[in-house]
């Protein structure tokens, strides 16, 4: 381990050590643990929660920008709001994170990875966004083996409520959302709607080269309803529409920023039922979805090129709570197509099994058991399993220690396992396998270390056509990926001075390929701290900052073609190495009417996450918001 990476953990320790804190965890419930709702204490994993109130003080516009602040979550963007963004949880590939909004599943089966458009959420009516870090596949299937992202929407209260933003900044950016919803003792309706847009700054390096749009429009509905103590059924539609100009290149792969010849429509929809039986200790969910995902992508004035995807999904969770222990059972269905292929290979079939158990060997120590089976009719089946323990230690009060050990797995999306113009068929595909594990000590929530290790057999790449011009095609690579650090976190409250100081820190031991080399685009380091203080007067003032450090990418604008291999190679850059400071301020003008306002980049930092492409410079914006 460098000197330098020992300073930076000697840092986040000072930051949040040597001072003393009597605090007790909020009851905070989530559900991505085991899909059924329970305490964030009653689970092994490693869990984090970002709430509605942090999203509004820090002035964050969507998902990717909140989740970049949290260890162990990495983001690089090819450009500004709307331009792709890919995360990288704990060093792993972006469609091995499986992204959810209110239990849907948002991954995108036609994109080369799996992932989901993280750059199309926005954070517009979020009630929480809970992070589940480590392998899942054990309860979700696929696409868990980082771990997984739920994006809670806001819950009606009794009565009737509602609320109105309208927002303002840099780059001509304004946004306008809206919730409105109304509960009794047995109806629920809520429908909620946000709109965004932007002038933008140049995808392409520089950023005032010229302007690349974006606009986002979503729309959320939700109904309910109370048959009796026993019974009730829940209904969702959520919809997202967007329209992003990018900046692609020439024939010989020049960047050539032109808003004119390079676009890309989006239209994503996802539909969920839920009905929820409940009787003493007993409670079972019937969980219906469909998810429909349409792309049309005009690049260099070509096109359009139409990516059309779809996912169905049943399952019956079955959950049964008694003393010392809950145990759940699930059973699944689902399907993945891509609507717009004729050929066989285009949609495959996936049916599953799981059992989780909760036991709580005593007082303080929980475990936690997890196995999944996975039938598949166009793959080789899976089993996967996880085994957790957490004691909480009666010598020091808060002191706790856990551990993880999993399997995890990854099925082949649709574009890469189905014919198309830029990738061949293959048949032989089959999901790559993880094995991992991951290690806690915390204190109270002053402190908290963890050691995580992974490791990827089956991983599946790109191999380019032998034949120049000729699609290549996906394939299981020999050897294994191996990703391996520390995370660090801790916050600490001085109650006299109404001040909040949080940090965390996240080094990565190893991100390493099959054949030896390392993952482009991950950072060594990353520090994230914050201050933050609240008056007695509903005023609130924060400031925070990001170090990144030592972060390789590949220059792609300067490449050269091997003979002797056919592909094309790229010289190694560096885009690493900088800090980034933001300033928030709110406050409550009057009952009801709340100001926020965030100064991002205040230092006008020129730095790039993907290399070649363009990021913001010193911007403010603020919002107002009417609640009722």
């Amino acid at each position: 381990m460098t000197t330098k990476t020992l300073s930076l953990m000697a840092a986040a320790l000072l930051l949040t050590g040597n001072v003393y804190a009597d605090e007790t965890l909020e009851p905070i419930t989530v559900v991505s643990a085991n899909k059924t709702t329970q305490s964030v204490k009653d689970t092994t994993s490693n869990v984090t929660v970002i709430t509605a109130e942090e999203i509004e003080e820090n002035g964050y516009q969507t998902v990717a920008q909140a989740i970049s602040h949290e260890s162990g979550m990495i983001i690089s963007k090819s450009g500004g709001m709307g331009q792709p963004a890919s995360i990288f949880t704990r060093g792993m590939e972006g469609g091995q994170t499986l992204v959810l909004l209110d239990g849907m599943r948002l991954n995108d089966p036609s994109t080369p990875n799996g992932a989901a458009h993280l750059e199309s959420l926005g954070t517009a009516n979020i009630e929480q966004i809970e992070i589940i870090k480590g392998g899942q596949s054990s309860i979700w299937g696929s696409n868990a083996s980082a771990g997984v992202i739920n994006i809670i929407t806001k819950t009606p209260k009794q009565g009737t409520h509602g609320s109105a933003t309208i927002g303002y900044g840099s780059y001509n950016t304004k946004e306008v959302s809206t919730d409105i919803a109304y509960k009794d003792e047995k109806l629920m309706v809520q429908a909620m709607g946000s709109y965004l847009t932007t002038d933008g700054f140049s995808a392409l390096a520089p950023r005032d080269a010229e302007k690349d749009a974006y606009e986002n429009k979503t729309y959320n509905l939700k109904l309910g309803y109370v048959f009796n103590k026993n019974n009730k059924i829940d209904l969702s539609f959520n919809h997202i529409e967007t329209d992003t100009q990018y900046d692609g290149s020439d024939v010989s792969y020049t960047p050539n920023p032109n808003d004119t010849t390079s676009y890309v429509t989006s239209e994503q929809k996802n539909y969920t039922l839920d009905y929820y039986f409940t009787y003493d200790n007993y409670s079972a969910t019937l969980h219906a979805n469909k998810g429909e995902y349409t792309r049309e992508d005009y690049y260099n004035g070509q096109g359009p090129t139409f990516y059309n995807a779809s996912t169905s999904e049943y399952s019956l969770i079955n959950a049964y709570s008694y003393t010392q222990r809950k145990a759940v059972l699930g059973l699944e269905y689902k399907e993945i197509e891509d609507e717009l292929s004729l050929s066989p290979q285009s949609s495959y079939i996936n049916k599953a099994i799981f059992f989780s158990n909760l036991y709580r060997i005593s007082d303080n120590t929980l475990l936690e058991t997890n196995l999944r089976y996975d039938d598949y009719d166009a793959f080789s089946n899976k089993a996967t399993y996880k085994i957790g323990l957490s004691h909480d230690h009666s010598f020091l009060e808060g002191f706790k220690i856990s551990a993880n050990y999993y399997t995890s797995y990854d099925a082949p999306t649709i574009y890469q396992y189905a014919p198309s113009t830029y990738v061949k068929t293959n048949p032989d595909l089959k999901p790559s396998y993880t094995k991992g594990f991951d290690i806690t000590a915390s204190y109270k929530k002053l402190i908290s270390i963890t050691y995580f290790n992974n490791k990827v057999e089956d991983y599946i790449d790109y191999e380019s056509s032998a034949v120049w011009g000729q699609p290549g095609q996906y394939v299981n690579v020999d050897g294994e990926s191996k990703f391996e650090g520390i995370e660090v976190a801790g916050s600490y409250t001085f109650d006299p001075y109404n001040l909040i100081l949080s940090t965390n820190y996240t080094h990565l031991i190893k991100t390493e390929k099959y054949d030896g080399s390392d993952f482009m685009r991950r950072p060594k380091d990353v520090l994230n701290a914050s201050l933050d203080y609240y008056t007695d007067s509903n005023m609130h003032f924060g400031i925070n900052a990001q170090y990144i450090g030592d972060r390789t990418d590949l220059d792609y604008g300067n490449g050269a073609y091997d003979p002797i291999t056919g592909t094309m190679i790229y010289p190694k850059v560096q885009t690493g190495n900088y800090t980034l400071w933001n300033l928030n301020f709110g406050a409550k003008i009057v009952e009801d009417l709340d100001l926020n306002i965030n100064a991002r980049n205040i230092f006008d930092k020129d730095y790039q996450s993907v290399y070649g492409y363009a990021t913001e410079g010193r911007s403010v914006y603020a919002k107002i918001k009417y609640s009722f």
